[in-house]
């Protein structure tokens, strides 16, 4: 192999590396529920019941799904999932656990609501945090936070979740990958 091909494939594969270290972070505040978020006095009841109401709507849209209860759970604990069945048979998605309110900058009345998961998967240091649809790591608390811009894109469609063997590896079709094994695919 010529040293020029093998220097681009080296650098085409540390791009992503490199593009996320550089990634911008933006301003985000996660809330529980509405009461937790009227609370703050950052938003009125009527906007936070609008933030909440537009997370939980993108909710069975957007969460990750599995196959099986047991491998949903193993991503988001006991009692952490619920069964939905679209036309596609049955499936398993976690519960709603809280909802993040990124900010635009530049225009201070202007936020994106998207649900979130509380996982144990994937976090260093041991413990959980909440988890964007696409099973990016956006805080281990609610409250006010800095996140990386992409944790806070709208996202697209849900992504269902299989695993193999023992439940030694997992795969993802679509974008999912919050960690603890998981790879993904397209």
């Amino acid at each position: 192999m010529k040293r020029s091909h093998t220097v681009r494939l080296l650098l085409m594969g540390a791009a992503p590396i490199v593009l996320t270290a550089c990634e911008s972070e933006e301003p985000v505040s996660l809330y529980k529920d509405v009461a937790e978020c009227v609370a703050s006095a950052k938003l009125t009841q009527d906007q936070c019941d609008a933030a909440f109401n537009h997370a939980k709507s993108e909710h069975e849209r957007v969460a990750p799904r599995y196959t099986s209860q047991k491998d949903c759970e193993t991503d988001f604990g006991a009692s952490g999932c619920q069964t939905i069945n679209h036309g596609a048979g049955i499936q398993y998605i976690p519960l709603m656990a809280a909802y993040a309110l990124g900010y635009y900058a530049g225009r201070p009345n202007y936020y994106q609501s998207q649900p979130l998961y509380y996982s144990n998967v994937g976090w260093s240091g041991g413990g959980g945090g909440y988890l964007n649809s696409g099973g990016q790591q956006v805080a281990r608390t609610t409250g006010d936070s800095r996140v990386a811009r992409s944790a806070m894109e709208a996202p697209t469609r849900a992504v269902t979740m299989s695993r193999s063997g023992f439940g030694s590896s997992a795969s993802a079709r679509g974008s999912w990958g919050g960690g603890g094994g998981k790879s993904s695919g397209s």
